[in-house]
């Protein structure tokens, strides 16, 4: 009688722990519309990852309220490691808007770090906005990039997933490090 209780209990422990690994690794897209189909929400301590062409993304969001078609949250941390090069892309917005009939979200107050293989660059703007359609990064009111050597400033920007940064309005470049020799 003990094995077989002892049995039962094992395949009960087994079952729940299957389930439990399975709902740890729920899909984004599963997970966004399941709540876009909720009346009402908030949410707190969310974190996901997902791999995006080889890249691992991670999200972190402390605080998400939806009321309809809009999603609200707060202090996003949001990582991306580079697949090939290890190297990281960190960003961090103060607020974040998804709306989801239109898929496309903010970030307002960003702050970040994009690392290269000569260095690491700080990045503020305040407003990045993201399409989904064509995975479209967005600085409408333009960013300001530097390191310990210079400053880049430009009234608009977008940047491609490969880091590829585009100066819709040009911009302007300030060296902040002496030139050797004069």
């Amino acid at each position: 009688m003990k094995k077989i209780i002892m049995c039962t209990i094992f395949i009960g422990l087994v079952v729940l722990v299957r389930y439990a690994l399975r709902d740890m690794q729920l899909d984004v897209d599963l997970l966004r519309d399941s709540l876009m189909n909720m009346p009402g929400l908030v949410m707190e301590n969310i974190q996901m990852s997902r791999e995006i062409s080889g890249d691992l993304w991670r999200v972190r969001i402390p605080y998400l309220d939806r009321e309809g078609d809009t999603i609200k949250m707060r202090s996003l941390d949001i990582r991306r490691e580079i697949k090939d090069t290890k190297r990281e892309w960190y960003f961090f917005g103060r607020e974040g808007t998804y709306l989801h009939e239109k898929k496309t979200a903010s970030l307002e107050g960003l702050l970040g770090t994009l690392e290269t293989e000569d260095r690491v660059w700080n990045l503020e703007s305040k407003i990045l906005t993201w399409q989904e359609k064509n995975n479209a990064l967005t600085f409408p009111e333009g960013f300001i990039i530097y390191d310990e050597e210079f400053l880049l400033r430009t009234p608009l920007a977008s940047m491609d997933e490969s880091g590829v940064i585009i100066l819709e309005q040009g911009g302007v470049i300030q060296w902040l490090k002496p030139l050797e020799g004069f």
